[in-house]
């Protein structure tokens, strides 16, 4: 009589403690998910079509000022013009490049607010390091581009602008 006791008391004790830990991961799952809910950083955006591209001030990937950079390096006309025309081929490509990075920084917040799984959130985020990578490579052929055209002086001129300013 005892065992049957014993054995109907474990039993009782077992189903409470399922009940429990059903209840507690049942919590547990809604905490979760009210606490990963949060909203993106609203952007302007506007309809493609519609956008101009804009004309930087700014010389390849320097966020140095045009202007000043090529007076301080005492650039001919005809360098001064073949820089621009540089500039231009770099804005022109790493323009379509920075609307897929922005809209991919997007679709990445997105699935961070939807609790999406961590693999793809991963891989977004690796998708983005690789555009970013690829946006700097082109940045170094441009760069490139525009240090052919400079006499050694000027060179030398650009890279102290470069790491001073």
């Amino acid at each position: 009589m005892k065992k049957l006791y014993l054995l109907l008391l474990s039993f009782i004790c077992l189903c409470s403690l399922n009940a429990f830990a059903e209840h507690n991961y049942l919590h547990q799952k809604q905490q979760m998910q009210n606490n990963c809910v949060k909203p993106c950083p609203k952007k302007q955006t506007s309809c493609p079509q519609t956008m101009q591209r804009p004309r930087s001030e700014c010389f390849l990937c320097t966020e140095k000022n045009m202007c000043t950079l090529f007076s301080q390096m005492r650039l001919s006309n005809t360098q001064i013009c073949t820089a621009q025309k540089i500039q231009d081929k770099y804005d022109l490509e790493v323009y379509s490049l920075n609307d897929r990075i922005k809209c991919e920084e997007e679709s990445l917040c997105r699935m961070e607010a939807n609790c999406c799984k961590a693999s793809e959130i991963r891989k977004q985020k690796r998708l983005i390091k690789k555009l970013k990578k690829e946006r700097k490579k082109i940045c170094k052929c441009y760069e490139e581009q525009f240090k052919s055209i400079l006499s050694s002086d000027q060179k030398r001129s650009y890279r102290k602008y470069k790491k001073c300013n």
